[in-house]
């Protein structure tokens, strides 16, 4: 079954939002018990950017075409 599921799991992804989310949490003194809270904005912090850089790339994509 873990195979199965393997395919739809990024693995850099996961791993960028780890070290994200650490990063967070150390900026805040370590809070205890928020962890779900940093893993979430580390989440949305990505997606954020991924958001970011593919608006980025169309944009200089149809510039290039004309």
């Amino acid at each position: 079954m873990y195979e199965d599921t393997e395919k739809f799991v990024d693995m850099d992804f996961e791993q960028n939002v780890r070290k994200a989310a650490y990063h967070l949490w150390e900026d805040d003194g370590r809070p205890f018990g928020k962890e779900k809270d940093y893993w979430f904005r580390a989440i949305e912090m990505l997606m954020a950017e991924r958001a970011d850089d593919k608006a980025a790339g169309a944009a200089s994509k149809d510039g290039s075409a004309k």
